[in-house]
């Protein structure tokens, strides 16, 4: 290099050293990095990280990621608000068997409820903020019974974790739904939002099914005609060419508030039970559903269920059942019996095959969230079917 007239040689050491610099840091960035991106793909990912010493950190690495290189810590998640394209979010929820139970089941809900906070700000505005209007002494009367069920449950979920499968899965359910208002309580704050969700709307939004079925129990329904069957339905057919495989379709219904809806995959490293975070690890670690933001279940309902190796695939779907007979409603235990989601999704990662799950849906049934049940197994010759009902006192 030259020297510039006037320069000392010390000037011009700085120049070629900084000039040097520059162009390693470019060459680095093209070889390494990649061009930076100039536009934005509207993919969202994040982290939690977990620690006995320091507990949960969050950590957003924002858009433009591929899912596989998210980073894992106790869970990682990948998010896609945008419904534009065919009308449902998505988002894919990952953590790992290493971790304890309940924090795996916590990170999860944190990074569900932190990443998809304005969707479920969104949806509970449009369906439970005023669903109260007009009706205040049955909501007062839900409200109690929703308060007195979470209690009960969740008491007796803790007692069991450790030695039954079932009532660990319902105790990571509620672990999870915790988790999924920290989360969105944190996202809140970093936005700057005068949001607020009052704690118990979060359980509202995830027990719609069974809310919906005290409606009927204290004549405090919206529907124009209560009376009027429910409009949901499934039609299962087998492959007249190929009996191992079938087509099912499914389609449920509700008021156009419901809108909001967002396509969910999890897949949790869950145990069979909370003995440490050791043993086997949940037949059904997949599971895949339509869903709705801030809901860690379907509700609509359809499930797809696989495995590690050590499960049957499973399709499950189920389709309201309207209890009319208003002498049933005295056999429902609403204080002291599970709810659905609870209950589904406890059934989805424990059972074996079809039968089980239908042996586990019907533990400690409360009567609400109605529904017919079909489930169907596809693993090996043929398809195998079982169809569960369930009414009041009846399985």
């Amino acid at each position: 290099m030259l020297k510039v007239v006037g320069a000392s040689w010390v000037q011009t050491r700085i120049t070629l050293f900084t000039l040097a610099g520059v162009t390693v840091m470019g060459l680095l960035t093209y070889y390494y990095g990649g061009v930076i991106p100039t536009s934005h793909d509207g993919n969202y990912a994040a982290t939690v990280y977990w620690s006995r010493t320091t507990g949960y950190r969050l950590h957003f690495w924002g858009q433009n990621n591929e899912p596989a290189g998210v980073r894992k810590g106790v869970a990682r998640a990948y998010y896609r608000p945008d419904m534009t394209a065919d009308g449902w979010a998505s988002m894919e929820v990952e953590t790992l068997d290493s971790y304890p139970d309940t924090v795996q089941a916590h990170a999860a809900g944190l990074l569900e409820g932190s990443l998809s906070w304005q969707l479920i700000y969104y949806h509970w505005k449009n369906t439970i903020e005023r669903t109260c209007e007009d009706r205040e002494d049955f909501c007062e009367q839900a409200r109690i019974i929703l308060d007195q069920n979470t209690v009960n449950i969740r008491e007796q979920a803790k007692t069991l974790d450790h030695i039954d499968p079932f009532w660990h899965q319902v105790n990571l359910f509620y672990e999870q739904l915790d988790g999924i208002e920290v989360g969105w309580r944190y996202a809140v704050d970093r936005s700057r939002k005068d949001f607020d969700i009052p704690h118990q709307d979060f359980l509202w939004m995830n027990m719609a099914c069974d809310l919906r079925d005290l409606e009927l129990m204290y004549n405090a329904s919206l529907e124009n005609n209560p009376h009027r069957p429910p409009l949901s339905m499934a039609l299962l057919k087998l492959d007249p060419n190929d009996s191992s495989q079938f087509f099912l379709a499914h389609a449920s219904s509700s008021f156009y508030s419901a809108m909001l809806r967002v396509q969910k995959r999890y897949h949790f490293g869950f145990h069979m039970t909370g003995r440490g975070g050791t043993g086997a690890t949940v037949p059904g670690r997949v599971v895949a559903f339509t869903s709705y933001p801030g809901t860690i279940h379907s509700q609509d309902d359809f499930y797809q269920v696989t495995g590690a190796g050590t499960g049957t695939p499973l399709t499950v779907s189920g389709t309201a059942i309207k209890n009319l007979n208003p002498a049933l409603w005295a056999q429902a235990e609403v204080t002291t019996q599970v709810f659905m989601g609870p209950r589904v999704m406890a059934a989805n990662r424990v059972a074996r095959n079809g039968s089980h799950w239908a042996q586990l849906v019907s533990t400690s049934y409360s009567g609400t969230g109605n529904k017919q049940w079909l489930v169907v197994q596809s693993a090996g010759p043929g398809v195998r079917l079982w169809v569960t009902e369930q009414v009041p006192g009846l399985t």
